[in-house]
């Protein structure tokens, strides 16, 4: 993987990012591959020296990484906390490994420590965040295949909120964390569940790495692995910046229109998009799935 320096951004931080240290030790694959779409993690091993980013888009990994410096000072001297331990256990013959960066031993809780904004907070204290969910319990279900006398009754997101604002805390009216740091407790799954989700999850791996062996083809994202924005109808006025409804489809925004005696009402289509291929994946240049969508609009 290489880096760019776009926004000049200073050397010691650059350094920083060159030095990860982030490994998945003697495994086959880690959690956050598991979690990955397969076509994803497939191109990112196949392309990694080909990988070209630029720092700015790192800044908050390396938060995240600063985090675990903290934590590992903060259980230095603790007998009762597990930190930052990789844990592994073999399935289906793929040795699966997952590291969470603090395990409470005699409260039985495990935590895992995210930098992220404080909507995304409110959104999962709302609404629940699956990938947290997915991965917290993959954690359990290692720890407790390398720690049979023990258990976790309770996982805890801890989240670091960098955009906390005072002001918007007194504007929110109670919707929006309380501080600048957040406890989230993630719903805790059954053994079987917890077994059930591995197991289907290294298949879907594995079964892409075979096809992909043979054919070169990979498994095409899902439109929720792709966080697709659906295609929208915008009913406008004229004179009026923002939209009156937004519909899903032209029949609804037609009905919308003609239910009101306004010549000034036009219906505005707005394509949708594959956010996460756009704006996030750092695979996308080499996706033929996303390629030919782009092909496709164009």
């Amino acid at each position: 993987m290489k880096y760019t320096n776009v926004n000049n951004i200073p050397k010691e931080v650059v350094r920083a990012l060159h030095n990860d240290s982030y490994t998945k030790g003697e495994s086959t694959i880690s959690v956050t591959g598991l979690l990955q779409p397969p076509q994803i993690r497939i191109l990112r091993e196949e392309h990694d020296e080909n990988l070209v980013l630029d720092v700015s888009n790192e800044i908050w990994k390396l938060l995240g990484q600063s985090v675990d410096s903290i934590l590992e000072r903060a259980n230095m001297d603790a007998t009762d906390t597990i930190t930052e331990e990789r844990m592994y256990a073999t399935v289906n013959g793929w040795t699966v490994s997952g590291q969470t960066d603090s395990i409470a031993i005699d409260e039985k809780i495990l935590k895992d420590y995210k930098v992220t904004s404080s909507w995304t907070v409110v959104n999962a204290m709302t609404e629940g965040k699956k990938e947290w969910e997915q991965q917290l319990n993959c954690y359990d279900w290692l720890y407790r295949q390398n720690y049979p006398e023990n258990t976790i009754h309770q996982l805890n997101i801890i989240t670091i909120n960098r955009d906390w604002s005072k002001n918007q805390l007194q504007r929110s009216g109670g919707n929006y964390p309380s501080a600048p740091v957040s406890v989230i407790q993630i719903p805790k799954w059954s053994d079987k569940q917890q077994e059930r989700f591995i197991q289907e999850r290294v298949s879907i791996h594995q079964n892409a790495e075979a096809d992909y062996l043979i054919s070169k083809e990979l498994p095409p994202c899902t439109e929720a692995e792709q966080w697709r924005r659906k295609d929208t109808y915008r009913v406008m006025k004229k004179g009026r910046k923002s939209a009156l409804r937004v519909l899903e489809t032209q029949e609804l925004a037609e009905e919308y229109i003609d239910g009101h005696d306004d010549k000034n009402l036009t219906i505005e289509f707005l394509q949708g998009e594959a956010i996460r291929c756009k704006d996030y994946c750092d695979v996308s240049e080499f996706c033929n799935q996303y390629q030919q969508e782009k092909l496709d609009v164009g």
